[in-house]
């Protein structure tokens, strides 16, 4: 390796002594005796040319007393590089209490663009100056804070021990002095994109490229050392929605992970995106390519945009590829010890070291005894059923016998499902209640706010076909259908959904003879071979759906299914409204929740009488079930 003075030949060695006014001990009291000006100080990019990381060789024993100030910087009016105060668990420190490691500091910055960079130290202020250079205005009642490493003033506290309570100790600003460095010319990640792959043709042909260029070289996340497995609070694992518009649910399991270590090898690579980040940076790219581009969301993915220019308009996004990982320290091949080494580092070699420690293999150590699975949660709701997650509803069905599961792992155990056999209610109408498109009941819709929304209809009868004869039509190019045997068979999982050309909702047939559709039984009913009252089942007019769907459940949370919540067994089920646990829900149960509710009896089912999901025994509940009572 080379020696680091010849690596950076721009960097600069300075060797300086207080002068004029400026203090000649840092504000902070945990490095007030330091006189920042009688130090050395070299500072060296780690990755080039991305702004983000730095070795500054210096003698200085702490890193808070000083910091180097950008004033000419296209990124921030703030530009600064700053210490990390991050301990790295692949980095060998001289003193991890201070965070120096061999002869120095690592920095880092994200908004320099190299060039002239100055030595800032502290001076100390007034509480009233430092709310003026935040506020504008002093704030009498107001007590400080810590403003992040880029704001011009800051203030310094006492943590207390074994507490998260602090006391403000006082206030200071960042001042220049005359030290100047020079750094080479560095840039940030979205300017390298378009640096490296754009070629400057237009608009959308820079935009391919770019996405193109970034999908070569993005990683979706590091690794880490992952530290000892625990079990967090006293819920067991659970269903959960996903939270994104394209995708499902998540189940968490009830264990996490305490004292990770985070790896240097991770923070230097500057291209861990994942689908969430990978579009933002699209994005950045857009609107730096062309002040006068615009993007939007994707509709349907939450890891795409779509971007606009003129009249033409493109998607971009996706995500990273592979997946870092928890991995023991003893699965590491690189120890980074600065001082006299070397440390910077090429874009490949980085990502290269994180692909490595991807592919590591590591024990489970997860306990799955006692696990919800996809294949249990499919198996419980059968052909159709409420899940309760916690006061939040959705409605799971099978969609067919053969069940398949598309599920990623991802964090301490949980796990996303993306698709498969479990089928999920979005933007439908069930028993009277909207479930979104975030697969959860929402209360208090009616059908005018979702006019258009697919409807289920449990246990209805529809035509199922078991046999039928055809024959090509070549001049009309049509199958005529010659012969159909149907019968009525009991489905209880019927969706309709709205066709806008037809104004009508349509069932989509799933069910009987391979090759069925709903085309086919309407062109089997126009042409005869089966009775139109067949079609007349798989079709609801504006005014069926309406009927449907107002059935004055909108408010009411359902009340037979099953607990994915992490409080209850997973799979058990639930009947609201059964107080006394006989199976069924009667006056007796109205009886015993009205005497507890005044004090002058016990219930058998606490969970079962709370019908409104709000967690508490009232008489709002009483209220819900004198109204299931009415219903019958």
């Amino acid at each position: 390796m080379k020696k680091r003075i010849t690596a950076f030949s721009l960097a600069a060695a300075v060797i300086c002594s207080a002068a004029g006014s400026l203090p000649v001990s840092a504000a902070d009291p945990a490095c007030r005796d330091i006189d920042p000006l009688a130090y050395t100080y070299e500072i060296y990019p780690l990755l080039e040319p991305f702004n983000e990381y730095f070795y500054v060789k210096t003698d200085n024993p702490h890193p808070e007393s000083f910091r180097f100030a950008d004033h000419d910087s296209p990124y921030s009016e703030t530009s600064v590089i700053y210490n990390t105060d991050t301990v790295y668990a692949d980095v060998e420190y001289e003193d991890e209490s201070v965070w120096r490691v061999n002869g120095g500091y690592i920095f880092k910055s994200y908004t320099t663009n190299g060039g002239e960079v100055t030595l800032q130290v502290q001076e100390s202020i007034t509480r009233s100056e430092f709310n003026t250079a935040v506020y504008g205005t002093p704030d009498p009642e107001f007590t400080g804070y810590s403003p992040y490493h880029g704001m011009p003033v800051g203030s310094y506290d006492q943590h207390f021990e074994n507490s998260s309570s602090y006391r403000i100790l006082g206030y200071f600003k960042w001042v220049d002095t005359d030290v100047k460095l020079t750094l080479p010319p560095l840039c940030d990640d979205c300017d390298y994109l378009i640096q490296t792959y754009a070629g400057g043709d237009d608009f959308f042909s820079d935009m391919d490229a770019v996405q193109s260029g970034f999908s070569s070289i993005c990683l979706y996340s590091g690794s880490f050392i992952r530290g000892e497995l625990y079990r967090s609070g006293s819920r067991d694992w659970r269903l959960s929605p996903a939270g994104h518009i394209d995708q499902i649910f998540y189940i968490y399991s009830p264990y996490s992970r305490k004292d990770n270590k985070s790896l240097f090898a991770s923070a230097i690579y500057p291209y861990r995106y994942d689908s969430l980040g990978f579009p933002g940076m699209m994005g950045s790219v857009s609107k730096r390519l062309n002040p006068d581009s615009t993007y939007t969301w994707s509709d349907s993915s939450h890891a795409y945009i779509a971007v606009t220019l003129g009249d033409q308009t493109k998607s971009y996004g996706g995500a990273g590829s592979g997946e870092g990982q928890g991995i023991s320290e003893d699965k590491l091949s690189r120890i980074f010890r600065f001082g006299e080494q070397d440390e910077s580092t090429t874009l490949s070699d980085a990502k290269a070291l994180l692909r490595e420690y991807a592919d590591v293999e590591m024990d489970d150590d997860i306990p799955r005894d006692d696990a919800v699975t996809w294949e249990r949660i499919y198996n419980t709701v059968g052909d159709g059923a409420w899940v309760d997650m916690g006061g939040i509803y959705t409605y799971l069905y099978q969609k067919n016998a053969d069940a398949y599961f598309n599920a990623d792992e991802w964090g301490v155990g949980h796990s996303i499902y993306w698709g498969g056999s479990l089928g999920y209610a979005s933007d439908m109408w069930v028993d009277g209640r909207y479930i979104s498109n975030r697969e959860y009941v929402i209360s208090g819709q009616t059908f005018a706010d979702h006019p258009t929304s697919a409807i289920l209809v449990p246990e209805t009868e529809v035509p199922l076909i078991t046999d039928y004869t055809s024959q090509w039509d070549s001049e009309n190019k049509c199958r005529i259908y010659t012969s159909a045997e149907a019968e009525l068979s009991t489905q209880k999982n019927v969706i309709y959904r709205y066709d806008a050309a037809s104004g009508l909702w349509k069932a989509n047939v799933s069910w009987g003879k391979s090759g069925i559709s709903f085309s086919v039984i309407e062109a089997m009913a126009q042409q005869g071979v089966i009775d139109a009252s067949y079609y007349d089942r798989l079709i609801l007019t504006p005014e069926q759906a309406e009927a449907l769907v107002s059935s004055g459940n909108t408010n009411t949370p359902p009340q037979k299914g099953f607990y994915f919540d992490g409080n209850e067994p997973q799979g058990t089920p639930f009947f609201k409204g059964d107080v006394n646990d006989d199976g069924a829900v009667t006056v007796a149960d109205a009886v015993m929740l009205q005497k507890y509710l005044l004090t002058e009896g016990e219930l058998t089912n606490r969970k079962n009488a709370d019908l409104n999901a709000d967690g508490k025994l009232s008489a709002a509940d009483l209220t819900f079930l004198k109204r299931i009572l009415l219903k019958g």
